[in-house]
């Protein structure tokens, strides 16, 4: 409800006061195009010099909504030098570099650090949602590609194609449909698909013969033969996305043809895994590491290459309950895996495929890991240590939390001469990190920085960002506030942008996104790049607020494009892009793909 202001020539100072505690109360809190008209219409009733006492009393995004609300605020607001020093200091950025004098680049400067920090997006973010007429998003078997990669894979529930989409300046291309390769007549239903470091595209489908009845079908032998039938047979075929006229390589699994696949992940062209659970007994479980070994090129079909492939199980959970003397080991926290956490349901690769993460429900993330680094696949492999995702941290004062750490976002590199002639070279990592108290049960989001340093002759000098998860210490830099950890068994999707300047974390049908100054965060403030109020009191650590957007759908699996401002989402509701940038007006547009 807006009040409206009549302020006589005659208002006291003590009245004053009343209204400059009252207008801030309501221009802060003022967010769509409409609002802020009927806002600066309310602010133009007062003086001047109280409209200018007015900005400096609001925060920085409704002091710049307002200004925009007419020409008259907007001249106001832009002339007053004061002011618009007060709103610098208060919004994050290095201040040594201001202008001297010209309050209309003061304004410019505040706009652009504004964009930065995303101030009013949750308003001006457009937001394209793609439907496919009457078809259905598969969102468990659809896909994205690492953001470098700029592609994904739709699948529609009740249809055997995939359709690969490539973004480009915020529009959806078509790149490919890809067709499977049946021997008989039948139905296939797509499972699982996964984007390889090779440029190629795994696909797990399950396909089921078309069977005719005959004078012979009710003999038991034959019911037997069809019931087999009816569950299909899982298959999986590798298509290469670099050129069209490879052929398809095709390989079946017949030791788990009671199982079902939960989740699928590809290293490169020659190795994947798969999470299995069997079809009738829930609490058999395990995860198989599969290295393709010969191909032959004497399949039926010319286009398809059958593979012959050596294969690990990485772990069966199944075993690990039955054996009391198998302890799996973990880096901190409880010596023993906890089975109870149920099957894995989402599958990576990490630090160039020498590691293997995994996913259980209502995981934000991975919880827990295995080095494949020295895996003999062609003797009888043992299987590696399990270890959990687990880091001691301290949080504040004598509080120490255990933190699971995803896998870096953001990384610095620096070769130094010290005294003695040597050279150094320092690593930083920057990385996003979930806790919850053991015993208050409530859960933080953080920003934690870890470090290395190593002789410069023995350096690569190659930044890889998935290698830092490796260190063992961290430290905390920021504090990830509004996050609120699932309630639900999907769990939230976390999604960093190309250059660290923004983490977005959708909760079931809330999106919420950080904005990030990644090189003034490892460094832990040193610049002064983050003002003192949003600095923890009696500590370094930063605040982070974040930008929160309601989806009206459940978001499954999210990822920016290559630009910092754009994010992907499939969702119960098909695809979603959002564009964040400065130039958005709130659009929300529908566009039909074509099926």
């Amino acid at each position: 409800m807006l009040v409206y202001l009549q302020v006589p020539d005659s208002t006291s100072k003590l009245q004053a006061r009343d209204i400059l505690l009252l207008v801030p109360s309501i221009i802060n809190y003022i967010g769509p195009s409409e609002r802020v008209i009927e806002t600066g219409a309310m602010l133009l009733k007062l003086p001047t010099e109280l409209i200018q006492l007015v900005f400096q009393y609001s925060t920085t995004p409704a002091f710049l909504q307002a200004a925009f609300a007419c020409r008259t605020l907007y001249a106001i607001a832009s002339n007053c030098r004061e002011i618009l020093l007060h709103h610098l200091y208060q919004t994050p950025g290095v201040n040594e570099d201001l202008p001297p004098a010209d309050s209309k680049q003061l304004f410019r400067v505040l706009q652009k650090r504004a964009y930065q920090q995303l101030y009013g997006a949750q308003f001006t973010a457009s937001c394209t949602q793609f439907h496919f007429g009457s078809l259905v998003l598969d969102v468990k078997a659809s896909s994205l590609a690492p953001s470098e990669h700029q592609i994904f894979a739709l699948v529609y529930k009740g249809h055997e194609d995939i359709q690969l989409f490539r973004t480009e300046n915020g529009q959806l291309q078509l790149k490919a449909c890809l067709k499977p390769h049946r021997l008989q007549p039948g139905v296939i239903e797509v499972l699982r698909t996964a984007f390889d470091a090779d440029d190629g595209l795994y696909v797990l489908q399950r396909f089921i013969p078309t069977i005719e009845k005959s004078p012979d079908s009710e003999h038991p032998f034959i019911k037997q033969a069809f019931r087999s039938c009816i569950r299909g047979q899982v298959y999986l075929i590798r298509y290469s996305l670099q050129s069209r006229h490879d052929p398809v390589r095709v390989c079946t699994f017949p030791d788990h043809a009671e199982y079902e696949p939960l989740a699928l992940a590809a290293a490169h062209r020659d190795t994947f895994a798969i999470s299995w659970q069997h079809s009738r007994e829930s609490e058999e479980y395990e995860v198989v590491l599969y290295n393709a070994q010969s191909a032959s090129s004497t399949h039926i079909l010319p286009s398809v290459i059958d593979v012959a492939y050596d294969s690990c199980v990485l772990v069966d959970w199944t075993k690990q309950r039955q054996n009391d003397d198998i302890h799996l080991h973990a880096r901190l926290g409880s010596p023993r895996f906890n089975c109870e956490k149920g099957p894995v349901i989402e599958l990576a690769f990490n630090d160039r495929s020498t590691q293997i993460l995994y996913y259980h429900r209502a995981q934000t993330l991975y919880g827990s890991f295995q080095n494949l680094k020295r895996i003999n696949m062609t003797s009888f492999p043992v299987q590696p240590t399990l270890y959990q995702n687990s880091s001691l941290v301290q949080f504040s004062g004598s509080l120490r939390l255990l933190f699971s750490i995803a896998i870096p976002f953001y990384g610095t590199h620096a070769t130094r001469v010290e005294e003695n002639g040597h050279s150094r070279c320092q690593w930083k990592y920057l990385a996003f990190g979930i806790a919850t108290h053991r015993t208050e049960d409530w859960t933080v989001a953080c920003l934690l920085k870890s470090e290395a340093f190593c002789s410069s002759e023995h350096c690569g000098h190659v930044l890889n960002l998935e290698r830092g998860r490796r260190f063992l210490n961290w430290t905390v830099v920021a504090r990830l506030w509004g996050f609120r950890d699932s309630n639900n068994s999907l769990g939230c999707k976390v999604a960093t942008s190309k250059h660290g300047t923004r983490i977005a974390v959708a909760n079931w049908n809330i999106l919420y996104i950080w904005a990030l100054q990644p090189s003034a965060l490892i460094e832990q403030n040193a610049n002064g790049y983050y003002p003192s109020l949003l600095q923890s009191p009696g500590s370094a650590m930063v605040e982070l607020r974040p930008l929160v957007i309601p989806l009206d759908a459940v978001c499954f699996k999210l990822r920016f494009t290559d630009a910092e401002d754009e994010l992907l989402a499939i969702t119960d509701r098909g695809l979603m892009y959002w564009n964040l940038g400065p130039l958005g007006r709130g659009k929300r547009i529908t566009e039909e793909l074509p099926a």
